[in-house]
C-alpha cells in the first residue's frame, strides 16, 4: 500500500510517518507539507490512501479535497484535524472523505483509528456517528459477513458502491470503471435503495458504523 501524508506541522508529520512504519513496515509512505506539491505527486504516482490535514497553510480542507480529485487522485482520503466539531466532520464526508481522525486522540486511539483505515474501512469518531442517523455506538471491528441487503446487486453495482464509499466523485468512478456518468448515477440509486439510505454521505456513515470494507 502506498500512502501520501499531507501536513504542514513537521513534527506531527514525522510522528505519523514513524507510527505508520511501525504499524505496517511494508507501507510506502511519502510526505509533503503543501497542497501544490501534493497535487503534483498524485499526478505522478498512484496512491492507495491520502492522510490529509484539514488546515494547510496554502489550502483549507475543502479546497484540498477538490484539488486532489481534480488532479485525478483515486485514493481514499482520510482527514486529520485538531478541529473536531460534527459539522466539519459531516462536511468532509459530504466532500468525499473516507474517514476523519481527530488529532487530539491519544496514541492508543490514534493507532486503533489508523488500523481501521489501513484495513480498508471508514473511520469516523464515535461521537459524531449520530449525524448519519446511527443508533449504534460506533464502528465494529469487522462485518459479520456479506450484507444481505446487497445480495440483489450486480457486480458492477458493487464496484460503483465501493468506489463511492472511497469518496470518488461520479466523474472519477465513470473513468475508473469505463462507464458513463449516467450509468454511475443509476447504479448508485440502486445501491442507496438497497441500503435504505438517501445519498453517499449516509452510506458512508452506515459503512463506518458497520465496519464495511471499501477497498
Amino acid at each position: 500500500m502506498k500512502v501520501l501524508m499531507i501536513d504542514d506541522h513537521v513534527m506531527f508529520l514525522q510522528g505519523m510517518k514513524n507510527l505508520l512504519n511501525v504499524l505496517v513496515p511494508e507501507l510506502r509512505v511519502e510526505t509533503t507539507k503543501d497542497m501544490t506539491n501534493a497535487a503534483q505527486l498524485v499526478q505522478l504516482a498512484e496512491f492507495d490512501l491520502v492522510l490529509l490535514d484539514w488546515h494547510l497553510s496554502d489550502c483549507n480542507g475543502e479546497q484540498s479535497i477538490r484539488r486532489l480529485r481534480d488532479a485525478g487522485c483515486m485514493a481514499r482520503i482520510v482527514v486529520l484535524s485538531g478541529e473536531t466539531n460534527a459539522t466539519l466532520i459531516r462536511r468532509s464526508v459530504d466532500l468525499g472523505a473516507a474517514g476523519f481522525i481527530p488529532k487530539k486522540y491519544s496514541s492508543e486511539m490514534m493507532v486503533a483509528a489508523l488500523r481501521h483505515v489501513l484495513a480498508g474501512r471508514i473511520f469516523l469518531p464515535v461521537e459524531t456517528l449520530h449525524a448519519g442517523a446511527a443508533d449504534t455506538a460506533g464502528p465494529s471491528a469487522a462485518t459479520a459477513g456479506p450484507d444481505p441487503r446487497l445480495s440483489g446487486l450486480t457486480a458492477r453495482q458493487m464496484d460503483v458502491y465501493r468506489a463511492a464509499a472511497r469518496g470518488l466523485p461520479n466523474k472519477l468512478i465513470a473513468r475508473q470503471l469505463d462507464i458513463a456518468e449516467s450509468t454511475v448515477k443509476a447504479h448508485l440509486t440502486a445501491v442507496y435503495a438497497a441500503l435504505g439510505v438517501r445519498n453517499r454521505t449516509e452510506a458512508a456513515y452506515q459503512a463506518s458504523r458497520e465496519g464495511v470494507r471499501i477497498d
